[in-house]
This record gives structure tokens, C-alpha cells and sequence, in this order.
């Protein structure tokens, strides 16, 4: 193809291309968009309220417990809250179905779900200030030994678990960062 004035040459090409993410990357450096995973994911505010949610009783089970113990290890990083100003309470729901079935009827693949009720409650006020649903799923494979059936169900449920506190934590982080009278 002749070249005709203008037609941009390859060198050019790569200049204007240049330029365009250079000027893309200025105007998404000013937009105020934040990540919402990472260190940088919340404010140095947010991050002093998060330290200061008690987390309430969950249940009495193991995976009630486990969720606990995960929630503090997200929320206040392993440490109960000091000078508590919120509680969470959370009301927990855990759902396994069978997904796969054989032909001989026997099931081989599970859905684990853990739906949790999730309240956060000003402790000055007593008011409930948030009230959600959070939800997580997982799945594990039945492997033909009973010890490898069982060390795969309780790996999903800690799977679960884990997915269900990280939503938590992040729906109370971005209530800590929008919440009026910050």
C-alpha cells in the first residue's frame, strides 16, 4: 500500500499509541477508584474502625467456629477488638448438596454453601447500622478412601469459611468508608 501523508509511519504509530496510555494512565490516576483486595484496599480509617468490631458469638458448632476464628483473624487481625464502638453478629446457614451422581447412585462431587446473616450494631447507640446477606460457595470431590472423602468435606467447609469472612470484611470496610459521620 503507498504511503500517502496521512498514513502515520510505524515510528509514529508507536508514538501516538504512547501517548494515549500515558494520558489514559494520568486521567485513571486522578479518578478516586480504589482496589478492593490488597493492602491498599481500605483507608487508614477504615482500617482503625475495622480493629474496633467486636465479633458476637456465632454458634456452638465447629463451623461456627471456625468462621469466628476466621472473621478475627480478618477483621482485627487476630486480636479482639479494643475499646469495641461495633459488633458483629452473624447468624450462620451451611448447605451441602450432592451434585454428581453416579450411576449407581452414589454421589462423588458436593456444593458446600455458608450463608451468614450478617448485622453490625453501633455499641454507643445500640442501633443495628448495616444488616446484609453474605454468601460463599465451595465443592469437593469424594475420592474413594473414607479418610480422603472426609479430608476433602472438611477442606471445603474451611474453603468456604474463609471466602464467606472476606466477603464480610470487605462489606464492613466499605460500610466503615462510606458511612456518614465518618
Amino acid at each position: 500500500m503507498p504511503r500517502t501523508p496521512s498514513t502515520p509511519s510505524a515510528p509514529g504509530l508507536h508514538r501516538l499509541a504512547a501517548a494515549w496510555m500515558l494520558g489514559a494512565a494520568l486521567a485513571l490516576g486522578g479518578c478516586g477508584f480504589q482496589p478492593m483486595y490488597g493492602s491498599l484496599s481500605t483507608s487508614a480509617d477504615a482500617e482503625k474502625l475495622l480493629g474496633s468490631v467486636a465479633i458476637g458469638p456465632i454458634g456452638k458448632d465447629r463451623t461456627a467456629q471456625i468462621l469466628r476464628n476466621d472473621l478475627i483473624d480478618k477483621i482485627s487481625g487476630g486480636r479482639s477488638a479494643q475499646s469495641p464502638r461495633f459488633r458483629l453478629d452473624v447468624q450462620l446457614e451451611t448447605i451441602e448438596l450432592g451434585g454428581l451422581i453416579q450411576t449407581d447412585s452414589s454421589i462423588t462431587r458436593y456444593t458446600v454453601t455458608m450463608r451468614g446473616k450478617i448485622s453490625l450494631v453501633d455499641l454507643a447507640s445500640g442501633q443495628m447500622v448495616m444488616n446484609e446477606l453474605a454468601r460463599a460457595t465451595t465443592a469437593y470431590n469424594v475420592p474413594q478412601s473414607e479418610y480422603g472423602a472426609i479430608a476433602a468435606q472438611q477442606d471445603a467447609y474451611r474453603r468456604a469459611s474463609g471466602q464467606l469472612a472476606d466477603e464480610i470484611r470487605s462489606r464492613i470496610a466499605s460500610y466503615l468508608e462510606t458511612r456518614p459521620n465518618s
